[in-house]
């Protein structure tokens, strides 16, 4: 008996997949390009693409296929401190560091190598920034804030720092007069040949530290003497003699401003009284508060009776920086 041999050819058809789609999403299952095109909806977008597809898009997010996983390019870079710290006390040093930020919003887990970037100083608060992002603050004459930049692979990022004022006679061409520098700075700007303690640029007789003692303005001429009116000062100016009249006649006081802080700014007021102009004698007497705004301080010391054997007539105010 002979065997019947049945071939049966099965023919398969390459055919293109049609998206499928809804209210909610829409899916592209594209096979046969090898560019693939985006689905997209107004949750989300798929791309499943795979060869080289483009990205889809959506209100929602972003998928995108046909590489081994997600991509996101960098958008920009975000610069901090070593531990967070938003300031930076003058004349110190302190750790930067860049991480990228992508433009799905999120941002790398880890630092980027700090040799990889190009740091630069955008305010010359900061005295430098080197290759390994290192900070070195300059000194300053009041709190200052600091802009530092980062480029890495044509990316930027700014940071801005503060840079704190510690003490108040360190800055530049004006450190260790005996003058704050923040004063200088408000009456002189920065680096004012005339702005020295002893120097006198409003030619009234008054040094800068004079000036800057008694509360005056040190680039006009002198105003007069310091005036007040009970327990609120006027204006500050040069010392004067006043005389109350108590029950036991007149009493004679040597009146001046003086500023509130003049231990922490570094002066002293020595008040000496004379009968002649030659011979003087340093008060023991501690200065009375008559006025005060905060800031300037106006305060009267006794005349004594004699110096030398002699009525006292005058008096001076010696003032120094310590």
């Amino acid at each position: 008996m002979q065997a019947i041999r049945t071939t049966i050819f099965a023919f398969l058809l390459s055919l293109p997949a049609v998206a499928g789609s809804s209210t909610d999403y829409s899916l592209e299952p594209s096979v046969l390009d090898g560019g693939g095109t985006a689905g997209s909806s107004a949750d989300y977008a798929l791309n499943p693409s795979m060869g080289l597809g483009s990205a889809g898009a959506s209100a929602g997010y972003v998928l995108r296929g046909g590489f081994s996983g997600m991509l996101s390019d960098a958008s920009s870079l975000v610069l901090a401190s070593v531990g967070a710290a938003s300031s930076i006390n003058e004349r110190a040093t302190l750790q930067l560091e860049a991480r990228i930020r992508y433009d799905d919003g999120t941002m790398a887990a880890l630092a980027l190598p700090a040799a990889k970037l190009t740091w630069s100083v955008v305010e010359n608060t900061l005295v430098s920034i080197n290759s390994a992002g290192l900070a070195t603050a300059g000194s300053v004459y009041e709190d200052t804030p600091a802009t530092t930049k980062a480029i890495y692979q044509g990316v930027e990022g700014i940071l801005q720092i503060t840079v704190r004022n510690l003490t108040n006679d360190d800055f530049g061409t004006y450190a260790s007069d005996g003058l704050a520098d923040a004063w200088q700075v408000s009456y002189f700007g920065v680096g004012f040949a005339q702005a020295s303690a002893g120097a006198d640029p409003d030619g009234d007789t008054l040094t800068n530290l004079q000036e800057f003692a008694f509360g005056t303005n040190p680039s006009q001429s002198a105003g007069g003497s310091v005036q007040w009116n009970e327990a609120k000062l006027l204006s500050a100016g040069l010392p004067v003699p006043y005389a109350t009249n108590g029950l036991k006649g007149f009493t004679f006081s040597a009146v001046f401003s003086r500023r509130k802080n003049f231990a922490a700014a570094g002066l002293s007021y020595t008040v000496e009284f004379s009968a002649d102009l030659a011979t003087w004698k340093t008060s023991t007497s501690t200065p009375k508060v008559l006025a005060d705004d905060g800031t300037i301080q106006v305060v009267s010391v006794p005349y004594p009776f004699f110096v030398n054997g002699k009525k006292a007539a005058y008096f001076r105010v010696v003032v120094q920086s310590l």
